[in-house]
């Protein structure tokens, strides 16, 4: 069913700022802990069976800036997306887009042996919030849909953008942008469908 997001709405608290909160509040126990080698994905303990590192890893962070990066980012999706859904639905996007990484990265890049971060997971939660943006204001939901795509197909044919490098002080998996972008897409059309099937 759809619903109106006034304009003044767009910048505010909401209950579902809490799955931001625990989030943030996780990555940055995690940094300050320096827990980033014993929660990162490793490729190695994945294969012997720790299924769970391809999930925690995308909660702790290479360094602080970027944590501080990633932190920004998700900033971004809770004061400016928030709306388009409560605690259930992102939470199911951020899972699903997890998920979508973590195996991505597993089953197609071998090459890749570690791995941190969240940009990959945030790829999926724009990709979700702009598609939920077109539908309220769609001027800024389209041009956000194509900027996100123009710049995945940048990284898809010539790697990271200029300056990304330097900035985390490492190399960015832009593989794990595009994976998570699916799942965020794959999240947008199930919890469509969802909404479609329960609307009168």
């Amino acid at each position: 069913m759809l619903f109106n997001v006034p304009m003044r709405n767009r910048i505010s608290m909401h209950w579902n700022h809490s799955l931001w909160l625990i989030i943030l509040v996780l990555s940055l126990s995690l940094q300050a802990g320096e827990h980033a080698i014993s929660w990162r994905f490793d490729r190695d303990l994945i294969a012997s069976g720790h299924y769970w590192l391809l999930i925690s890893g995308h909660f702790v962070h290479l360094n602080w800036a970027h944590w501080g990066l990633n932190m920004a980012g998700l900033a971004i999706v809770a004061f400016f997306f928030s709306p388009y859904g409560n605690v259930v639905q992102w939470l199911f996007v951020t899972a699903v887009s997890a998920i979508f990484v973590g195996l991505g990265l597993y089953w197609l890049n071998p090459d890749v042996g570690t791995y941190v971060g969240l940009s990959g997971v945030l790829h999926g939660l724009f990709i979700y919030g702009a598609m939920r943006e077109t539908r309220f204001y769609p001027a800024s939901g389209y041009a956000l849909l194509a900027l996100l795509v123009a710049k995945l197909i940048w990284e898809l044919m010539n790697g990271p953008l200029p300056g990304s490098e330097d900035l985390t002080e490492g190399r960015v998996i832009t593989d794990a942008h595009f994976y998570g972008a699916v799942g965020g897409l794959v999240s947008a059309l199930v919890l469509s469908r969802r909404t479609k099937g329960t609307s009168t």
